[in-house]
């Protein structure tokens, strides 16, 4: 192994047969490419696959001057774990810029290697996030919960916190890597973001292109990947704001410019949402948490009720409210922790499920209107949440 590494490209797998070759050829090009004059390597890191991952990725062989290590993850847990050992080998190898890719993506390509490491290595950046070009209806978790607390709590709009792709800087990833609260899970991605913006890192946005991986497929059964996506990325953001509630209560106010811009850019791949299968979930789910919902929210049960028979009438308002009862009640009561995601889960399915409703009419630009208002929204009501916390 090289003494030193200029920059890690980490690939992060488990099940991913079909298209870790695919991933493998374009990031071997855009390091070949982009990066002739650097030290370059390429960790494949797998999450115990049981399929024919970690033969591919053996069997691949990348040009002369890119080194390559297939091993399996730290420890089991998920793909937190793969992070952690894709940045202990980084620090291991002294790299200066590392780059966090799934193994699953599709519509990578080589320029993405330059757009990722390219700010990082001139100094100018140290953390990467993709502002990837997604329909009205993807990124679920990203539009109606995990953008608006984020933008609100710690004055950070970046528009996609979870994008799942990065580029991280030396200083970052030491950090994280000394950080109590790393997740091994889902919650990683929350975790880089929100590390970032509270040490007052520079954080840019990059990429602006389609993204397409496999694993969206799964998106159309939410019991199957959503759900527990839900629970992991919801429960490290509410973990990160106790545990940096002392900043974010301090922090000074940001007066956000009232513009909506336009966006030109291409349209991306629809994603078909079939509304009454939600509205089915949401109306089962409901029922089976309606009793921990009057427990968590007395003040605000009544009109929940209401709304739980009126889904159109799901607005920005009382969902800014639930969530930050939520995150508070989370903080008190960390014993029931699972209860309180599991409730908040089907509230944030009702909320999506309004949203739906609201914007099935609507292009792309008007669905993102809708979605820098609730932001909004989240922002008016955070001395609301200060005073709750």
């Amino acid at each position: 192994m090289t003494e030193k590494v200029d920059i890690v490209v980490g690939i992060l797998c488990k099940n991913v047969e079909t298209t870790i070759l695919h991933v493998l050829n374009v990031v071997n090009e855009g390091l070949h490419q982009y990066f002739s004059d650097y030290n370059k390597m390429i960790v494949v890191s797998d999450g115990f696959s049981s399929d024919r991952t970690t033969e591919l990725a053996n069997l691949f062989q990348p040009y002369n001057g890119i080194e390559k290590i297939v091993t399996e993850d730290v420890l089991e847990g998920g793909k937190g774990a793969g992070v952690k050992t894709v940045l202990k080998i980084a620090e291991n190898v002294d790299a200066k810029a590392v780059i966090l890719l799934d193994g699953d993506l599709l519509s990578i390509k080589p320029e993405w290697l330059y757009e990722f490491a390219s700010p990082i290595l001139y100094g100018r950046a140290d953390l990467i996030v993709p502002y990837y070009i997604r329909d009205k209806y993807d990124g679920v978790i990203t539009n109606n919960l995990v953008y608006p607390f984020t933008r609100a709590i710690y004055g950070l709009d970046i528009r996609q916190p979870i994008a799942g792709e990065y580029g991280l800087s030396k200083n970052l990833y030491k950090l994280l890597l000394n950080h109590p609260l790393f997740p091994t899970n889902f919650g990683i991605d929350i975790f880089i973001v929100t590390t970032a913006a509270v040490n007052e890192m520079e954080i840019r946005e990059g990429i602006f292109s389609l993204k397409i991986h496999e694993s969206t497929t799964r998106y159309l059964e939410p019991e199957t990947l959503l759900i527990p996506m839900f629970r992991q990325v919801t429960g490290t953001m509410f973990d990160l704001a106790e545990y940096y509630e002392n900043f974010w209560k301090n922090r000074k106010r940001i007066k956000r410019k009232s513009i909506q811009r336009g966006f030109y850019g291409k349209k991306p791949i629809p994603v078909v949402v079939n509304i009454d299968r939600i509205r089915e979930h949401f109306e089962k789910d409901y029922k089976n948490v309606r009793k921990h919902i009057k427990k968590i929210l007395p003040n605000l049960f009544e009109e929940i009720e209401e709304i739980s028979r009126k889904i159109e009438k799901f607005d920005a308002e009382i969902w800014a409210d639930i969530v930050y009862n939520f995150a508070s009640y989370y903080k008190r009561y960390k014993e029931n922790k699972y209860i309180v995601l599991d409730t908040l889960k089907t509230l944030w399915l009702g909320r999506f499920l309004s949203y739906v409703i609201q914007t099935k009419d609507m292009d792309l630009m008007e669905a993102e209107s809708i979605i820098q208002e609730q932001a909004k929204v989240f922002e008016k009501k955070f001395d609301y949440f200060v005073s709750i916390y």
